[in-house]
């Protein structure tokens, strides 16, 4: 094992860097939050800053230790502390290359992949710069998020499990055992590697055979060539080709997607959100054409919010264009089709399209899942 110390890291979301003066009182905040530390052990946190900060300025007196590693986790965009990580001490002292990790992030930031790829690159670095062999540490039974989180990383459960004492719980609570070791994790990085869609790397399209019914599933970011990849569909009589982005157009003159929109909205009372309720649109779809004999290709980039990827029918194709493409693309689009759009409209609809940058890790995780499927 290497003592290097919290060397400055970073992502495409993120600066990891040690902390310094000015994050003191920010983490302190953070952390009073009991939503945020119920499951975070930590000693008990002075509530009266005054007299909390001589512990904190204990701390930064050993942040640009060697054997520290410990990380702010700031906002690359904005540049707000957002949050901590660290690599401690172990459980065992006399093996100090097999180590403990922990993490909060304060409330506006869960649920958005921080936690996921801030651990990435400190595991990244840990595992292949300082050596260590193994993470082992125990996560609260009842906090799935962080085992989740975990076994994203490669890390699996140990089986053993025993009671704990929270810094805010009254009541003990279970925590089960973990381990995460270098082989684990680097087998699964190097796999998401080769598997996940990335800003500047085109790669194959992924095409997955889920049942033998007769449905094409196709999907990828705005811009991604998912429509001029069914071109050759167009005119197949064989064929009924659903573009979900028409659920949005109050006239459409698609007969099936006059025909579907009815049946849905017949069916739920309105038409569901095509966002947060995709699974009963994609279903919705295989009801109302399943005795047509037909071809049934659903082009969507809506697969991402899937929730029940038992619904998946047929064969799927994941378009994995690089994000970058992507945006270029759909820019590129709106000029052709809004010739007449004002310098302001062409902002405002750049700005929202920069939203692929975050919506692709969403995609992700949805290739992975039909990858493990």
């Amino acid at each position: 094992m290497k003592w290097l110390g919290s060397k400055t890291l970073e992502t495409n979301r993120l600066i990891l860097r040690p902390t310094q003066e000015e994050d003191l009182k920010i983490l302190w905040s953070i952390l009073l939050k009991k939503e945020i530390s119920k499951y975070y052990l930590v000693s008990k946190i002075n509530e009266d800053w005054e007299q909390e900060k001589k512990w904190q300025y204990k701390k930064l007196e050993r942040a640009l230790n060697k054997d520290t590693f410990i990380w702010t986790i700031q906002n690359k965009e904005t540049l707000e502390v957002m949050g901590q990580i660290s690599v401690q001490e172990g459980p065992k002292p006399d093996t100090p290359d097999i180590r403990d990790i922990g993490w909060f992030l304060d409330t506006p930031y869960q649920k958005k992949g921080y936690a996921y790829e801030a651990a990435l690159e400190v595991l990244k670095y840990m595992f292949l710069e300082v050596e260590i062999k193994a993470i082992e540490t125990c996560i609260a039974s009842c906090n799935p998020n962080s085992w989740h989180l975990l076994k994203k990383l490669g890390g699996r459960p140990l089986g053993t499990k025993h009671l704990v004492k929270y810094t805010y719980l009254d009541e003990k609570l279970e925590i089960e055992d973990w381990e995460l070791t270098k082989a684990d994790f680097l087998k699964e990085y190097f796999r998401k590697q080769e598997l996940y869609i990335t800003e500047d790397i085109d790669k194959d399209p992924y095409i997955k055979h889920i049942s033998d019914d007769w449905v094409l599933n196709v999907t990828g970011e705005s811009g991604s060539g998912k429509t001029t990849s069914l071109e050759p569909y167009q005119n197949n009589p064989d064929c009924i080709i659903i573009d979900t982005d028409s659920f949005k157009k109050e006239n459409t003159k698609e007969k099936n997607i006059q025909g579907l929109k009815k049946y849905i909205e017949k069916k739920y009372g309105k038409l569901p959100d095509i966002c947060s309720e995709f699974d009963s649109i994609y279903q919705s779809i295989l009801e109302y054409f399943e005795n047509s004999n037909k071809q049934i290709i659903i082009d969507s980039a809506q697969f991402r919010n899937m929730k029940d990827l038992s619904l998946l029918k047929g064969d799927i194709i994941i378009l994995r264009t690089c994000i970058n493409n992507c945006y270029a693309r759909c820019l590129e689009r709106y000029n052709k089709n809004q010739k007449g759009a004002t310098f302001e409209e062409l902002s405002a609809y750049s700005n929202y399209k920069k939203n692929i940058y975050k919506w692709y890790h969403q995609l992700n995780d949805f290739l992975d899942k039909v990858d493990q499927l």
